[in-house]
């Protein structure tokens, strides 16, 4: 009978995520041009950047990890941009002509390094290729780009939701709403930030099985698609601890299977650390909670503690997930920069599959500090509004507009 039920649950979870796949895509494919870049609030330009860094990638190299863009392509002549398309003129961010190619290249933060690993590029590459050398047009690209976003999305919305079918339905449905809202709405808005949460939730499932070298593989391949999978850097250590003991009965296919995982976290790494120098002097958007700033927000630091502090107590029967929030933590106060859509990194821990002796705890823990992070901490600066989107759905009406 219980297995029964959960074989209904898991077709209408199927048929729910294909109803709103198929919703969602036709809102973007239907919809009118009123923006070229397609996202729902008209300003972001996030997703076509990702497609133009593979682009940017096979004509500059490593460069681009080094390098703003401004320092390696001059700005358009006026010439040039009257030659653009009529879609492309409408850019607010910084539009690029390389000499021998027949599309421009639009950035945003044009003056600052490629902050993202190479698997942004790797997931946009069929789009770039496709935008490079057909006839496709630059608002058209953007609508493939969402389509692509929005299955991504929903495939790791799927994996989530999956997993908290084991739960109570009064634990896991506020962890539920909450990974929905966040991952939907900026997946809409162009950002490819939930792309981490399939590796990452793979990740901790393998981990719970003892499975270390898949467990393994899936965090590097997390590193590679984004590099806040960092956060989540004790579930990697924990699974390479479980693939030291395993490793001696590893065989050759699985030896390749792991050099694999290597190489996406090298490329990561290497990624990351040509970056850095450019990172360390982006100034956009601080953090209310980083400690290495001439004006410490002591009231968001104590408030922080005190989360911590609650959340700390809750999750004294749940190691692995206190030394996730400790780590995190750390991240928190020495990342400069603070956005909206951060708040879908904690997606994954968020969505986590628990034990059913101290579920309730532990879950009650994870909401606090994803409310506490969402609404108070990621948002656009110090001086901008409480989040309120990061908890609460107020980005559908726009869906109408």
């Amino acid at each position: 009978m219980r297995y029964s039920f959960y074989v209904r649950a898991r077709r209408l979870l199927w048929m729910a995520t294909v109803l709103s796949l198929a919703a969602l895509g036709a809102f973007e494919l239907l919809r009118g041009p009123q923006n070229p870049f397609m996202d729902l609030s008209f300003k972001f330009a996030d997703h076509f950047s990702h497609m133009n860094a593979g682009r940017l990638f096979l004509h500059f190299g490593t460069q681009v990890w080094r390098r703003p863009l401004d320092h390696l392509l001059p700005p358009p002549t006026p010439e040039e941009v009257r030659a653009l398309p009529d879609d492309v003129k409408h850019c607010r961010d910084g539009v690029f002509v390389v000499p021998g190619w027949t599309k421009p290249v639009e950035q945003s933060w044009p003056t600052v390094v490629r902050f993202y690993p190479p698997g942004d590029m790797v997931l946009t590459a069929p789009i770039a290729l496709l935008y490079h050398f057909t006839d496709l047009s630059f608002t058209n690209a953007n609508r493939l780009l969402l389509l692509l976003l929005l299955a991504i999305a929903h495939a790791a919305l799927f994996l989530l939701l999956d997993g908290l079918r084991a739960q109570r339905f009064a634990i896991a449905i506020v962890p539920a709403l909450l990974c929905v809202n966040v991952v939907l709405h900026w997946t809409l808005e162009g950002i490819y930030d939930a792309a981490m949460i399939i590796p990452l939730l793979l990740c901790i499932r393998f981990l719970q099985e003892r499975r270390g070298l898949a467990a393994a593989v899936a965090f590097c391949a997390a590193l590679f698609l984004h590099f806040r999978a960092v956060y989540y850097l004790p579930w990697g250590v924990a699974s390479v601890a479980l693939l030291c003991q395993e490793w001696h009965r590893l065989t050759k296919p699985q030896l390749w299977v792991a050099a694999a995982g290597v190489v996406l976290a090298l490329s990561s790494l290497g990624a990351f650390l040509l970056t850095v120098p450019g990172l360390m002097a982006f100034r956009d958007s601080t953090s209310v909670l980083l400690i290495a700033s001439h004006h410490v927000d002591g009231g968001a630091l104590l408030a922080f503690a005190v989360v911590l502090a609650v959340a700390l107590l809750l999750l004294a029967r749940a190691p692995l997930d206190a030394a996730v929030l400790c780590w995190m933590a750390l991240l928190l106060t020495v990342v400069r920069q603070s956005y909206p859509w951060y708040s879908i990194a904690l997606v994954p821990w968020l969505g986590a599959p628990v034990d059913r002796q101290s579920g309730g705890r532990v879950v009650a823990a994870r909401v606090l500090v994803f409310l506490f992070l969402a609404v108070y901490v990621h948002r656009d600066g110090p001086g901008g509004a409480y989040s309120l989107e990061g908890a609460t759905p107020l980005w559908i009406p726009r869906l109408l507009h």
